[in-house]
């Protein structure tokens, strides 16, 4: 199992967030992998993370990064992706979890059982939200890309880099006519941004809207934040699966 770790001038955090939750969690650092880019003048607080496989890449945006952690992996191969400013991952109680390596191996577990390719977790840790919720659900969904778990799937090709974790959703459920979602997990970060103008964002999210129109719609918050909203297709199929396990 490979964590994949994309990064952009954030060593400091990196370290004092997802590496130290990881290493608290006992996940090997030979297992974990860092993509920064060759232009990254935070390069040097980078080489200086011990253990760590740094791979360091000409490849700008974060949906081209997210292509291009496709082709360096095995088809098939499974990854844990996860943000460089997740802090921990808490239960439907908000409770942290203690194996976290356990969970990854039940998501990869639950995953090849009914045949997908793509998984997430509750955004938001809300326990009267999340509880309300079966443990897991196969329908469209939008799901966070702070944390997610993924077979390789060589096919997939992202087009966005601001709507990336909700084209993932869309694509991979085109795909699989599933994606996996643990309602009773959710990761814990202060979501930071980096350089997110709202004309970019805009424009992708438009795009989105408008390639996939029956799996998504495209509208502005009160702030004049653009965003895109997932129409949710349920899977009663994989639902009653679940539910003989």
């Amino acid at each position: 199992m490979k964590f994949v770790i994309p990064s952009f001038q954030r060593s400091k955090i990196l370290k004092e967030k997802t590496l130290k939750y990881l290493d608290e969690m006992g996940v090997h650092r030979g297992d974990v992998y860092v993509f920064i880019r060759e232009d990254d003048n935070d390069w040097s607080g980078y080489a200086s993370l011990s253990g760590i496989n740094l791979e360091i890449i000409d490849i700008k945006g974060i949906g081209a990064t997210h292509n291009y952690i496709t082709e360096f992996f095995e088809e098939c191969e499974f990854i844990v992706e996860i943000d460089d400013d997740l802090e921990n991952i808490v239960d439907n109680e908000r409770k942290p979890v203690e194996d976290f390596i356990g969970v990854c191996k039940e998501m990869k577990e639950k995953m090849e059982y009914v045949g997908c390719n793509y998984g997430g977790t509750y955004s938001l840790a809300n326990p009267i939200y999340m509880s309300k919720c079966e443990k897991f659900t196969t329908d469209l969904c939008y799901m966070l890309g702070c944390l997610r778990f993924r077979f390789i799937c060589k096919d997939i090709k992202l087009e966005t880099n601001y709507a990336e974790d909700m084209e993932n959703c869309i694509l991979h459920f085109l795909r699989d006519k599933k994606i996996l979602k643990n309602n009773w997990i959710s990761p814990k970060t202060k979501n930071y941004a980096n350089g997110r103008g709202f004309e970019s964002e805009k424009t992708e999210k438009i795009f989105l809207a408008e390639k996939y129109p029956l799996y998504c719609r495209y509208f502005e918050r009160k702030n004049g934040k653009p965003d895109c909203r997932v129409r949710e297709y349920k899977n009663s199929t994989c639902r009653e699966t679940f539910k003989k396990l």
